[in-house]
């Protein structure tokens, strides 16, 4: 069984938490995923904010809100906030349509 009282294994998720927080705080004004990596500071690993941005989709924290030329691939992609006042209405429920 492994020890989790490791001070490493608790830095590296104090440093994954404060991660996260600045990519909330980064993507309150709307942007691409590449362009939010890139704000955080990881040049080309847009993976690095994938996880964080696909939970908070699920999770109703962010929102896809439109489209955005990207200016890391100038590709139009999703433009995706953490800004609630950005969002779009919620149209889940098919019974509101009518």
């Amino acid at each position: 069984m492994k020890n989790h009282n490791n001070k490493a294994c608790k830095r590296q998720n104090k440093d994954k938490q404060k991660q996260a927080k600045e990519l909330f705080n980064i993507l309150l004004n709307p942007m691409s995923r590449r362009m939010s990596a890139t704000a955080l500071g990881f040049t080309d690993m847009t993976y690095m904010v994938t996880q964080n941005i696909s939970d908070w989709l699920k999770d109703g924290r962010a929102q896809v809100v439109g489209h955005i030329r990207c200016k890391r691939s100038n590709r139009i992609v999703e433009m995706v906030t953490t800004n609630s006042d950005l969002f779009n209405e919620q149209t889940n429920n098919q019974l509101t349509m009518f």
